[in-house]
């Protein structure tokens, strides 16, 4: 039962302010008990209100956990992780490149507008009768002087433009944009691999360390009874000082495993929210229950899957591609000269020996002569990076077939060591069970049944680390492959 001492403060306060009426010849002595017993009530209440303060800080300081499974916890990570959003906005960015790439394929318009102020013009002067007699008359009559337009002079144009032979480039250009959106997809979902993978391992050792406290709780307990026999088996001289020493460095060492362990379970927490998305200080409650898996695949089959289908080699395969479409636009751009077709409707105001409203159709043709060898070098460059990203693809393709192979091979060695803990934990939930019935009859101490206990609180924790360790290994298994692991 939990005794709330905010209930009983509102009446004790109201016992004590409450007035009363004293009379005539009520007598020093009272007065002084009246006074010293609203003292000892305000020093009640004054108690009672602090209980009841450190109660509510406490009960706000204290945050519900969160209950937990390891699929929800992947889902979140999927979610809400930085690495993955980042590699999702890293694909959104290869994806308008590459529409910035196919806008190239079509015709641009573009205005080019000016205003021009001029400080002089050049003069015309046509003499009298330079053009000539009509009935005697002479033409011009006298001396004429023309202005050629005016000083402020205004030009507009809107020019439509279509490529031609540039067209090859642009479609080189394109192949590597759309090489570059396949990379960027493949390392995004190498990353969602990866952050999967971590959520399964830091979930695991969450549960391990929990089961690892559990355990060293059950050997403080022992260490202590283990210790209150040998005080008094000291006291009556039948052990040694250098026996309670021992028991008291036992106590101490499990203390500090204890200790240990707590930190470590902080700090995975901490890492296991950081992963997942959520705030650091979120309490999380992790549900212990793992789904069993079946085999994956055979240790051939699994190969072949990782090199078929792994995001790694898919997107070095994607970077071979985008080096090869370089190459050949680097190949084309030597050769090919820019050919463009183009219209322009253009305006003028004050230039001289124009219309103002004039059209203009043409084709435009540029081609480099002499670039002091720019493009065979930026040939060269292409060529070797492509024999960069073959060699590089080459490379990952073996490191690929080693992991498949390390994972396997811990997969089958955490399974021997699966069926090594279970034997262990039956042997030792045997003993305990002898030693508890040893304790019964009076045959055995307090300190051993509590250490057979410890005993198979140890062997359990380790059976629980060596089914972990067999998930994890088929989870890494599954991530050498380039499956997420659910």
């Amino acid at each position: 039962m939990r005794i709330d001492p905010c209930r009983f403060a509102a009446p004790i306060a109201a016992g004590l302010w409450r007035p009363e009426r004293a009379t005539a010849d009520t007598s020093l002595r009272e007065g002084v008990e009246i006074v010293k017993r609203n003292a000892a009530l305000f020093l009640l209440i004054t108690i009672a209100f602090s209980f009841c303060l450190a109660g509510a800080e406490e009960t706000g300081n204290t945050p519900p956990s969160h209950h937990m499974t390891l699929r929800e916890a992947v889902q979140l990570a999927l979610k809400h992780n930085h690495d993955i959003r980042i590699a999702g906005y890293r694909v959104e960015e290869k994806r308008q490149t590459k529409e910035v790439a196919k806008s190239s394929y079509f015709p641009s318009i573009r205005n080019d507008s000016s205003f021009v102020h001029v400080t002089d013009t050049q003069l015309v002067q046509i003499n009298a009768g330079s053009l000539g007699l009509a009935d005697g008359t002479a033409i011009p009559p006298v001396n004429r002087i023309l202005n050629q337009g005016g000083r402020s002079l205004t030009t507009s144009g809107t020019q439509i433009t279509q490529p031609l032979t540039t067209l090859l480039k642009i479609r080189q250009a394109n192949d590597v944009a759309q090489a570059e959106v396949r990379a960027s997809r493949e390392k995004a979902q190498l990353t969602g691999n990866d952050v999967a993978l971590a959520v399964h391992q830091v979930y695991y050792k969450i549960l391990i360390a929990q089961a690892h406290r559990t355990a060293a709780d059950a050997r403080i307990k022992a260490s202590e009874g283990l210790q209150s026999e040998r005080v008094e088996q000291v006291k009556f001289g039948s052990s040694l000082e250098q026996d309670l020493i021992d028991s008291r460095a036992q106590f101490l060492q499990a203390k500090q495993e204890l200790l240990a362990t707590d930190l470590q379970l902080s700090d995975l927490k901490l890492k296991l929210n950081d992963l997942i998305g959520l705030p650091l200080t979120t309490a999380l409650d992790l549900d212990p229950a793992v789904a069993e898996f079946q085999p994956t695949c055979l240790r051939e089959e699994c190969v072949r899957a990782a090199t078929a289908s792994h995001p790694e080699i898919l997107a070095a395969r994607a970077e071979v591609e985008k080096a090869q479409a370089a190459a050949r636009l680097a190949k084309t751009d030597m050769w090919v000269p820019d050919v463009e077709a183009f219209a322009r409707y253009s305006y003028q105001n004050n230039v001289p020996f124009l219309a103002h409203n004039f059209g203009t159709f043409g084709i435009h043709f540029g081609f480099d002569v002499f670039d002091s060898g720019r493009k065979k070098a930026s040939l060269r460059e292409r060529e070797a990076q492509l024999s960069q990203a073959k060699e590089n693809l080459a490379k990952l393709t073996d490191e690929v077939e080693l992991a498949v192979e390390t994972s396997y091979n811990k997969l089958d060695r955490t399974q021997q060591m699966l069926k090594v803990s279970e034997e262990v934990v039956a042997l030792r939930s045997e003993s305990n069970r002898v030693m508890q019935q040893k304790l019964l009859q009076g045959a055995a101490l307090n300190s051993q049944a509590a250490n057979a206990t410890a005993q198979q609180y140890d062997a359990k924790a380790l059976l629980l680390q060596s089914q972990l360790d067999f998930l994890q290994a088929n989870d890494e298994l599954l991530n050498a492959i380039g499956r997420t692991p659910e």
